[in-house]
């Protein structure tokens, strides 16, 4: 009995879960850590996960927050610091988001 090739590749939810959340404490461990390339773990663990995820979803919330919190600071340095951020992050996040959306649509 053949199996369909979508059967052949669909992990089991749990499974999928556990190794995205172990991706995701990868992603923490690479952004401390300058020996470990964190973004690729993060890609594979949003993938895994799936864009819809609520812990994924609540913990960009934090970090847009996180971010506003500093542009709005009243210490100027640490403003700046988190204009700077922002910058980065958003064209960061245009960069990456066309390539999470062909993983998923690879991986399924």
């Amino acid at each position: 009995m053949r199996l369909r090739r979508d059967a052949r590749y669909k992990l089991n939810p749990l499974l999928r879960r556990t190794l995205g959340l172990s991706l995701l404490g990868v992603w923490v461990l690479g952004m401390v850590l300058p020996i470990i390339p964190g973004w690729p773990a993060l890609i594979l663990a949003i993938v895994l996960l799936g864009r819809r995820d609520r812990t994924l979803r609540l913990a960009h919330l934090s970090w847009r927050r996180s971010l506003r919190w500093l542009r709005r600071h009243p210490i100027p340095s640490l403003r700046q610091a988190g204009r700077w951020i922002s910058v980065r992050y958003y064209a960061l996040r245009r960069a990456v988001t066309p390539r999470i959306i062909a993983a998923e649509r690879a991986f399924g």
